[in-house]
């Protein structure tokens, strides 16, 4: 990226959208639980700084429950803590995913995001279970499954209320009320973010990852 932009403004300007667009892929990433990041589904626009992922959506187990089973949260690995540096990370993306999960469990937005999110998971199960030839149909039973509406109206919620929780336990407003009662010295209220991040760039969760995640591999 130094050799291709013309100016250190150009690098400035570009690091500081790609961190932020990076910090809200990587929060929808750890609210949906969405894995499998490898680089061929992360496409970015050299100009902009602008991200899109592809394939980005949640897996689901057999009973219809969002299925994560990676060390890491999201995808921020060695090579992309080297190019934002030490200041791109804890200031842009850190305070980009607080500010990101502070704004959807405010008062006015957290009905609106409960809704969204239901009709989200009323539709990505519905499809999951009709491209499961030999799984568990969990359509309603209007489509001719043995799911009864009121199982799967269950499904949607659980799912929806797990989102909401881990949105909630991120949240410097949640965090900020605990510190209120409590006894121990006061600590940052972006420590939730804080310990997601160095989860994601711990050495010990990256060495379980695939190959793709290793620092001989961009980005």
């Amino acid at each position: 990226m130094y050799k291709t932009l013309l100016s250190g403004n150009h690098m400035w300007a570009f690091k500081k959208q790609f961190a932020i667009q990076l910090a809200l892929s990587s929060f929808m990433s750890f609210m949906l639980q969405i894995g499998g990041r490898s680089p061929n589904k992360i496409l970015f626009a050299k100009n902009t700084g602008k991200i899109f992922q592809t394939d980005f959506h949640p897996a689901y187990d057999a009973s219809g429950m969002i299925e994560f089973n990676e060390p890491v949260p999201f995808r921020l690995t060695r090579n992309m803590q080297a190019f934002f540096s030490h200041f791109g990370v804890e200031g842009l993306i850190v305070s980009a995913m607080c500010a990101a999960a502070q704004a959807v469990v405010s008062p006015k937005q957290s009905q609106h995001l409960w809704h969204q999110l239901a009709m989200f998971f009323r539709d990505e199960l519905l499809s999951w279970s009709w491209r499961r030839p030999l799984g568990l149909n969990l359509g309603p039973a209007t489509s001719g499954s043995s799911m009864n509406p009121a199982d799967f109206k269950h499904k949607v919620t659980t799912n929806v209320d797990h989102v909401i929780s881990r949105i909630t336990k991120i949240a410097p407003q949640s965090l900020s009320e605990e510190e209120e009662n409590a006894v121990d010295p006061p600590q940052s209220v972006q420590r939730g973010v804080t310990e997601l991040v160095e989860a994601a760039l711990t050495p010990r969760n990256l060495c379980m990852m695939d190959p793709t995640w290793h620092p001989g591999f961009k980005p």
